[in-house]
């Protein structure tokens, strides 16, 4: 047993605490985003049904096995059905993400360096956003720590159970789980005929069958009872799973490095290439270097093929691990190859402020935005329900009022409550009223047009660059 783990949990007290204090902070928000169906409609599925079935209905079915409904029914079933049981359902996961970046870390970083690098770690804005939200890229990025951990460490046990997980929560954690693979093989096979590489990888696969089990008994049974697997031909996701054509695939490509450079990552991005140029000779021989790196490469690869061949799966949080792969090969740069001890928390100070500053990155409303993958999005709560109120006081109904994703969904998968009714989708020539706010990506910029042309606003209200409008059509007259 390691008999330093009650003081370096102990260090990693005040962020423990830091993190159960933002969950308490955020546990009466709403369910968000993507997370509407992926988290609360998933969940209420099981909940209402008491698990009978493990398969969803086509109209939110999203393909792959529903791990994370499954977990969060769960959690209802013994707690309680409240947004305050949700939010706190994701503390363990990200009480495991610190603890599993610990130990990343720890085998790169000196030890006097390690917490300042796991600060930087933690403060991706994507990361810090899923943090906020009843996410299932939370366990997502749990288990690939702890996977990448597992490999690092060679403990066979561990990494079965976690790759099993991935496979549990989603597509991409099967996709995660195929770069670990990868990795694993390049880290821990070796030898010099092909015999004994047959037999090596032979043993190997006994680690990640219980994964592969899983998803071929579900995978059979979803075909035998649905006659589908991934998405159908009426399935609300269709169009996003169509391969892209060539001129898609290169805008992709400049979406993908957007994604890397966005929210604040431009810093540690920069910070990263000068302090490479500047030490380029002793890069090449640091062998920390070239397995950070190679880990890097390979979970960008992973990660980037649905990314780039796909229409519209271009998320941020899509690729949420290979921003943290990079802040660890920065981390390292930072603080290993920097020599001067005032210039490494210069250099530091710099980049954590850049990373944070990602959180108050706001695009112009006609620019689509990751709205789930910073911390922006946390003012929308407290608009929405000003909104609500308003509109209560003044009898609008929202019944007949349009809006848009993410403020579709009846309010029951939203705020866990027994309210059924819901907003109308967005129809600008039948709508008389429209809630609008640059929150919603799915305006397009004739739709913001006509409803700056045909609508009159009759109530703003806005914080720190989120704003909600209240928008009722104006008379033919």
């Amino acid at each position: 047993m390691n008999k330093n783990l009650p003081k370096e949990i102990l260090s990693l007290l005040p962020f423990f605490i830091f993190f159960t204090i933002l969950t308490w902070f955020v546990s009466d928000n709403i369910f968000f985003w993507d997370t509407v169906q992926l988290g609360s409609r998933h969940a209420h599925y099981f909940y209402e049904n008491n698990f009978s079935s493990i398969l969803l209905p086509d109209s939110f079915d999203s393909g792959h096995i529903p791990g994370f409904g499954v977990y969060l029914a769960f959690i209802w079933k013994i707690f309680g059905k409240t947004l305050f049981v949700s939010h706190f359902a994701m503390l363990p996961f990200i009480m495991g993400i610190v603890w599993q970046a610990y130990l990343l870390l720890k085998k790169f970083i000196p030890k006097k360096y390690i917490l300042f690098a796991l600060t930087l770690f933690l403060a991706d804005a994507t990361l810090l956003s899923q943090f906020t939200l009843v996410s299932p890229d939370v366990p997502l990025v749990f288990l690939f720590l702890t996977a990448l951990n597992s490999v690092l460490k060679r403990n066979k046990l561990i990494l079965s159970v976690s790759i099993a997980g991935l496979f549990l929560i989603s597509m991409r954690g099967m996709m995660v789980s195929a770069g670990i693979l990868v990795l694993d093989i390049i880290f821990s096979v070796n030898t010099k005929s092909f015999q004994q590489l047959i037999l090596q990888l032979l043993k190997k696969s006994i680690i990640y069958l219980p994964a592969f089990l899983i998803f071929l008994v579900y995978s059979i049974y979803h075909y035998k009872v649905k006659g589908w697997i991934g998405y159908h031909e009426d399935s609300p996701w269709q169009k996003n799973f169509e391969i892209t054509s060539f001129a898609g695939f290169l805008r992709n490509i400049g979406i993908l490095i957007w994604r890397l450079l966005d929210f604040g990552r431009v810093f540690i991005w920069i910070a990263a290439l000068v302090i490479s140029i500047i030490s380029i000779k002793t890069l090449l021989k640091d062998k920390n270097i070239r397995k950070i790196f190679l880990i890097f490469l390979i979970t960008l690869f992973s990660l980037s093929i649905s990314f780039l061949l796909y229409r519209s799966l271009t998320g941020h949080r899509y690729i949420l691990p290979v921003y943290l792969i990079f802040t660890l090969l920065a981390s390292y740069l930072i603080f290993e190859k920097v020599k001067k001890e005032k210039l490494k928390f210069i250099i530091f100070s710099l980049v954590l402020t850049g990373m944070l500053s990602g959180n108050f990155w706001i695009y112009p409303e006609n620019i689509s935005q990751g709205w789930d993958s910073t911390l922006a999005h946390l003012h929308y709560y407290k608009l929405r329900n000003e909104m609500l109120n308003y509109m209560n006081e003044n009898k609008t109904d929202i019944k007949e009022t349009g809006s848009s994703f993410p403020n579709l969904a009846s309010f029951k998968y939203l705020n866990l409550s027994n309210d059924l009714s819901s907003f109308q989708k967005k129809d600008l020539t039948n709508n008389n009223y429209l809630f609008y706010s640059n929150i919603f990506n799915d305006f397009s910029d004739n739709e913001i047009k006509l409803l700056k042309t045909n609508f009159k606003e009759i109530k703003k209200i806005e914080s720190f660059g989120v704003f909600i409008t209240l928008n009722k059509k104006k008379s033919e007259h």
